[in-house]
């Protein structure tokens, strides 16, 4: 039975209200037990975040691109081996979550799933992490607090992905998302600007106590290999020379990141950019000039880090030898700790030895076989293997040149992001994976899009046409 106009509305202010009547009451309640006043305005936010959710995914969708890498974290747990932190993203995500569900339940307007070719990865995957730290918390490898919120972090993604597919279903949609992670990407570069200008550690705005360099050199190529396909193939003049004034600021940041895992993935992705591009005359000259003239503008800090890989002082048994050179210590020390996963692995081979269950391993790929096993590594290649082929039907998706180079730029990225990965965690790095996997859910919905728009001409095509009928004069 439909419901009338003034029953949708009734409806939804209940929906809205009650809930909001309920943890408001609750957070009253506990302000009165512990005399906290931030956790009022936590919770504050966290109604109007839901109504807000519940209203309008587009808008809840953009408050989250923008809380990506603009939002503080909060510590839930400290193991011997792992700090657990939730940043206010994962909470917005979790309420983004809730109030889309919510509005299908109550409007019927979005599904839960749409058929995509990563659904069986992404389960498959999900649940072999689930079933391995279930094992190691019972095996005593894992603490299931820590193990919980990271299986219910890697989770998120995934959430994050079925969100955008299954609400983007207009091109205007993609182009407001795009402009979105567009704009944080110029603000993150700025406030890098300015933290190399004042001397202070470049980092991401609210990285806590230690600066994350991998995770902003990271997230810079990710969105950087995005922001030159599109100023590669954008109509916009406009929109051309702001990317224009960026991409400096950003290489100047990069560099003082001091991020070896960002330097190693801007290299593959400007390999892939060259190679995808069909403008290569122009980038290959800018490639050139680039190559000739970095050299004699490194920082000091740049080149000192480069020095200190190769020819650090030696510290007898804490270095690998390659050749004649031997590698700073801490480049030694993930070749170590890989090493090490090498020969324990063995011991729990299928399903490892659960999420957070074995310690630090900075390498997504050697972190995923101790910690999932065989089976997670395996369902996790097929997880990335199914994302690389929706890109790759992407770029052949004969959209807007603007959408065209989103589709490049982030297969760039893609591959970019396997190069990071070898000495990083990147895929479950928050500030990564929320961008990656929001611009993989605009992978899939430029196909559904370009699906629907081939349905709609081939009804066209036929439907019946008018017959021509001459009158004659009696």
């Amino acid at each position: 039975m439909a419901l009338s106009s003034s029953q949708e509305k009734n409806l939804l202010w209940i929906t809205l209200l009650v809930p909001a009547i309920f943890i408001l009451g609750v957070l009253l309640l506990y302000q009165v037990v512990v005399e906290d006043q931030s956790i009022i305005i936590y919770g504050i936010l966290a109604v109007l975040f839901f109504i807000i959710c519940f209203s309008s995914i587009r808008l809840s969708l953009i408050l989250l691109v923008f809380s990506m890498l603009l939002s503080p974290e909060i510590g839930v747990a400290q193991t011997v081996k792992r700090e657990v932190t939730l940043r206010f993203d994962d909470i917005l995500l979790l309420i983004i979550t809730i109030g889309w569900l919510a509005r299908m339940a109550v409007f019927s307007d979005l599904g839960l799933m749409l058929k995509n070719p990563i659904n069986k990865p992404i389960m498959a995957f999900s649940a072999v992490a689930a079933i391995s730290t279930t094992l190691g918390a019972m095996n005593g490898n894992v603490n299931p607090l820590a193990g919980f919120f990271f299986v219910l972090k890697m989770v998120e993604y995934f959430f994050l992905f079925s969100i955008v597919v299954n609400y983007v279903r207009k091109e205007e949609d993609i182009n407001q998302l795009l402009n979105s992670l567009l704009i944080v990407f110029g603000i993150i570069c700025l406030y890098g600007l300015f933290m190399v200008l004042t001397g202070g550690d470049v980092s991401a705005p609210f990285e806590g106590e230690e600066p994350e360099r991998n995770t902003l050199g990271g997230y810079l190529v990710l969105m950087a290999s995005v922001a030159v396909g599109v100023m590669l193939h954008s109509k916009s003049q406009l929109e051309r020379n702001l990317i224009a004034i960026i991409l400096p600021i950003f290489l100047v940041v990069l560099l003082f990141s001091i991020s070896r895992s960002g330097w190693l993935s801007a290299i593959t992705a400007l390999f892939v950019l060259f190679i995808s591009t069909k403008r290569k005359g122009i980038f290959f000259a800018f490639i050139l000039v680039a190559l000739l003239i970095v050299p004699f503008v490194l920082p000091d800090i740049v080149q000192e880090r480069i020095s200190f890989t190769f020819f650090q002082s030696r510290r007898v048994g804490q270095q690998v030898q390659v050749g004649s050179v031997f590698l700073d210590t801490s480049s030694s020390a993930r070749l170590f700790s890989y090493k090490l996963v090498l020969s324990k692995f063995l011991k729990n081979p299928l399903f490892g030895f659960g999420i957070t269950g074995f310690g630090f391993i900075d390498g997504q790929f050697f972190r995923n076989l101790i910690e999932i096993g065989i089976l997670g590594s395996v369902t996790f290649l097929w997880l990335l293997v199914g994302v690389h082929n929706i890109i790759r039907k992407a770029t052949r998706i004969d959209f807007s040149p603007r959408l065209k180079g989103l589709t490049i730029g982030f297969y760039a990225a893609f591959w970019a992001m396997m190069a990071h990965a070898l000495t990083a965690n990147t895929f479950i790095i928050v500030r990564i994976a929320e961008p990656f996997w929001c611009i993989a859910g605009l992978m899939v919905s430029l196909s559904h899009l370009q699906m629907a728009k081939d349905q709609e001409k081939n009804l066209t095509s036929d439907a019946p046409q008018p017959e021509n009928v001459s009158s004659k004069g009696g």
